[in-house]
């Protein structure tokens, strides 16, 4: 008996040894599978923050076991039901079971999650899981894990939004977000502004505290501007809920009939409301890549606002796949407001854009009702004229002059200048103060009056930017400083670089020059640094501008510092092209290495010239030899991007126009005729009428 139960006792312990290495297997095998899995590092990485645990990961894993497509379904919802905010265990335990409701409820070729309203979308916890989404599924190995195809990546369930108010209008950054909430910072940068435009002692130069405050108020929270969207529209949008500010941008697709059918709806609704109440369906893309395709569509005068939402907040671009009217008794009753504004600046010498000298008039508006949206356009003109009334009541303002700048949308610029003109005509006292000082013609594009505005109230935006004059010996120096330290390691080959002595030579020669402008400029930071730089010119009679280069010190780059440097550069040209044709700049051209040629492991200078609306010029573009003991240089691109035109190519006679005066004025060759390098290009070029424009990416 006592032997059985040896025998008994030792085959059960083998039995419990067998069960407990088979259970260290097991366990072996889970953690590198859990570890290894490419799902289970996709939960860790986008989900961990929200929440979960190793057990909801585990069931996860088995839910979704099957299917690649689930599985990124399953994280997207996820990131849904929480908004990307972290939560409870047993609240994981309710995702999972509801997630597998839904994935067996659905057509599973078309996934499909309903929110009520845009506002799920705006909260920053859902933007920053998003972000972590697309970071995650962007990298090579993960995209061939999951079967990821396209150079779009996109979430697999599509979005429904019951209710989505609709407008054709790009929401502008409040400076109340600009100031990361910070009431503190906001008034101390109006208090300090209206100190300066009070203290100058130039009288009728600077706007007065009143306008000023005008100015601040409209920028707290963020106006919107009414994009060109009858004629020529890449599709942008906004959705939003009861408030602008509720509200996300969103591309209408443009490659189906989308887009065309939102334009329909809002032409049809123009004379009962403003916008259109709809259920949209969309999708979330990767904001990067998804804009970047944008581009080959966008309107040029609309650029900036593409720009200006590829940069913004959200992580994501929303795409309106389809979407349908609401016509019901709630959606003619529906509300959204807005504010509706027209923009003055005091008028000026210099042809710039002064941000801390402009007047903004504005009403917040009921966007839904066309009878209220009338109302208050014209209660907007008449605090304009009454506000200028009582400037001119005071004899001293007497010679204080303004120009209109823009306004909300085209509406209400027309309606605006309509009215001034009956005051103009009107033949009393006022009337004739008014057509005497202020101007109703228009200096600048919207886009360049934001684009300021932004570089104005910036808060990290410590640059200052110094103009190099040959006369100027300490801007002299600067520049020998952004030779040395920059413009030398940006051009290591000798044929490809100028002298310094070379640019002093230019620059002693564009003095008195008529026909063309000459600059380089500097930017400096906080201690005097040297930074980054431009050289380019202005050439009167092509109108177009011509940037030889432009760059940041390596360790700075990536910053944001070459496209401020890129703003300020626009903004002389502009101001070029006022002052010798007075009208507004038709083209910026630039040269730079072909893909084939860089000296760059990289190609993110390619990136920055195509986010900024440049195409390359289709020709074999050859720069001439800079002086006896240099050779000409292949392998360069020649590009241009138009300021105002939307265009696949550009008239022949116009790029050889540049080109002699590129080569005379920027490169020292005193006639471009005999040049060799230009003949030939010259030959190529005027074979056809027009040159046409290709992607740079």
């Amino acid at each position: 008996m006592a032997s059985f139960f040896d025998n008994l006792f030792s085959t059960i312990e083998i039995f419990l040894n067998v069960l407990e290495f088979m259970a260290i297997i097991i366990s072996v095998v889970t953690f590198f599978f859990i570890m290894i899995n490419k799902f289970s590092k996709a939960l860790k990485k986008i989900l961990g923050p929200c929440g979960m645990g190793f057990f909801a990961r585990m069931k996860a894993l088995f839910i979704c076991r099957k299917s690649q497509v689930k599985k990124r379904a399953f994280i997207e919802y996820a990131m849904l039901e929480t908004g990307g905010r972290p939560v409870i265990s047993t609240e994981w335990q309710s995702i999972l079971n509801s997630f597998k409701a839904f994935y067996s409820d659905s057509d599973q070729n078309r996934l499909s999650y309903t929110i009520p309203n845009c506002t799920p979308l705006i909260e920053t916890d859902f933007s920053v899981a998003t972000e972590r989404y697309f970071k995650f599924f962007s990298q090579k190995k993960v995209r061939h894990a999951f079967g990821i195809q396209g150079e779009q990546l996109s979430f697999v369930i599509s979005l429904h939004i019951e209710e989505a108010y609709a407008t054709p209008t790009c929401l502008l950054t409040g400076l109340l977000s600009q100031y990361e909430e910070s009431w503190e910072e906001f008034i101390k940068r109006y208090v300090s502004t209206a100190y300066i435009t009070e203290n100058d002692n130039i009288q009728n130069k600077n706007v007065l505290s009143n306008e000023l405050y005008f100015t601040f108020a409209w920028l707290l929270w963020g106006p919107s501007y009414e994009l060109e969207y009858k004629k020529y529209w890449a599709g942008l949008c906004q959705l939003s809920y009861g408030d602008e500010s509720n509200s996300i941008p969103a591309i209408a697709d443009t490659e189906s009939d989308v887009a065309d059918k939102l334009r329909a709806r809002f032409l049809d609704n123009a004379d009962r409301r403003y916008g259109a109440l709809i259920s949209a369906d969309v999708t979330l893309y990767d904001k990067k890549p998804f804009y970047s395709a944008l581009r080959t569509n966008i309107n040029p005068d609309n650029a900036y606002f593409y720009d200006k939402i590829e940069h913004g907040d959200l992580s994501f671009g929303t795409k309106i796949n389809d979407f349908s009217s609401c016509l019901n008794y709630k959606a003619k009753k529906y509300y959204s407001t807005a504010y509706v504004w027209i923009l003055f600046e005091l008028e000026a010498d210099e042809f710039s854009f002064k941000p801390e000298k402009s007047v903004a008039f504005f009403e917040h508006a009921n966007l839904a009702n066309n009878s209220t949206y009338e109302f208050l356009i014209d209660t907007l003109i008449d605090k304009s004229l009454k506000h200028f009334e009582s400037i001119y009541s005071d004899p001293e303002n007497a010679e204080r002059k303004y120009r209109f700048v823009c306004a909300m949308n085209d509406k209400i610029a027309t309606e605006c200048t309509k009215k001034y003109q009956e005051v103009f005509n009107s033949k009393t006292p006022f009337g004739k103060m008014l057509k005497d000082n202020i101007y109703m013609e228009p200096k600048h594009s919207p886009a360049d009056v934001f684009a300021a505005y932004d570089e104005f109230f910036t808060p990290s935006n410590s640059l200052k930017y110094v103009e190099v004059s040959y006369k100027n010996q300490s801007t002299v120096s600067d520049l020998g400083q952004f030779y040395t330290d920059i413009y030398m390691e940006a051009f290591p080959d000798d044929d490809e670089r100028e002298s310094f002595d070379n640019f002093l030579l230019y620059l002693r020669q564009g003095i008195d020059a008529k026909e063309y402008k000459y600059h380089i400029i500097l930017a400096k930071d906080e201690n005097d640094r040297v930074v980054g730089g431009c050289i380019f010119n202005y050439y009167k009679k092509s109108n177009a501008g011509v940037i030889e280069f432009l760059a940041v010190k390596n360790d700075l780059q990536s910053s944001g510092i070459g496209t401020m440097i890129y703003k300020h550069v626009t903004s002389i040209l502009s101001q070029d092209a006022y002052q010798a044709n007075k009208k507004p700049l038709d083209y910026i051209c630039c040269e730079i290495d072909s893909p084939e040629h860089s000296r760059a492991g990289i190609k993110k200078y390619l990136y920055f010239w195509n986010k900024n609306n440049f195409w390359h010029l289709d020709f074999d573009y050859v720069q001439p030899a800079l002086s006896a003991n240099q050779m000409p240089v292949t392998g360069l691109w020649f590009n241009i991007s138009p300021q105002r035109l939307s265009c696949n190519s550009v008239p022949s006679q116009l790029i050889a126009d540049v080109l002699y005066d590129y080569i005379k004025y920027a490169m020292g060759i005193d006639d471009p005729e005999k040049c060799h390098e230009y003949i030939k290009m010259k030959e190529k070029i005027m074979a056809k009428n027009t040159i046409d424009l290709k992607k740079i990416v």
